[in-house]
């Protein structure tokens, strides 16, 4: 399946961007928005439906996340959320370990690789937004300057990318100790993801060097 990481990257693109406006507009709109975020499984099932076994896994835990955060249409209730976000991060981290086994199993550069490495990176931030959304919830207060949930979306990328604008920040100790792993994470990704990329490319230019003496030679 060609370029399939895609699909993972538009999913995600569409829920930051398309989620926040459409949940404000009542108990339709939230429902609309779930759906929408049923689109990042589903395109991580349908990017790693090689491993079968593994790509239904993801379904599995996707169902309570989808469920629960579906039946706050009808009954809001903070516990609730706080276990529909625990298997939503659980998801996400699921994903992002396949993903990252599936990036280091290609040996060669292709848009494929490319667009795999931006899913896990794009899949860290949602990660870390939804720990924070269950730290929020089991200790409200940890964070300032929220509004909305989706807040906490905002507050992910910008750590993940230690931008740092400071309009919502940490202010429970535990919530900062998670501020750092993410920080680190991101620097850390970024840091190794362009050496593995640059070291194969490196890799592939000798390799085609090689083989082109070689045919000169003959």
């Amino acid at each position: 399946m060609k370029n399939r990481f895609i699909y993972i990257i538009l999913a995600i693109m569409l829920v930051i961007l398309v989620n926040p406006f459409i949940r404000q507009t009542g108990k339709t709109g939230y429902f609309i928005a779930t759906l929408f975020t049923a689109m990042i499984p589903l395109a991580s099932y349908y990017a790693l439906t090689e491993d079968r076994k593994r790509a239904t896994t993801i379904l599995f835990i996707a169902a309570p996340f989808l469920i629960l955060n579906g039946f706050t249409i009808f009954l809001t209730h903070r516990y609730l959320m706080v276990v529909g976000y625990c298997f939503g991060t659980i998801l996400y981290l699921y994903i992002v370990v396949l993903l990252l086994k599936e990036l280091l199993s290609q040996k060669v550069i292709t848009a494929n690789l490319i667009y795999c490495a931006i899913s896990i990176y794009l899949l860290i931030g949602v990660m870390w937004a939804g720990v924070y959304t269950v730290q929020e919830g089991i200790s409200p207060g940890s964070f300032s300057g929220l509004s909305l949930t989706t807040d906490l979306l905002y507050f992910s990328f910008v750590t993940l990318t230690t931008v740092g604008f400071g309009d919502v920040a940490p202010l429970s100790i535990l919530a900062k100790r998670f501020a750092i792993f993410e920080a680190a994470m991101g620097s850390i990704y970024m840091a190794i993801i362009i050496a593995l990329i640059v070291g194969r490319y490196i890799s592939l230019q000798v390799e085609q060097d090689s083989e082109s003496k070689t045919s000169l030679k003959k």
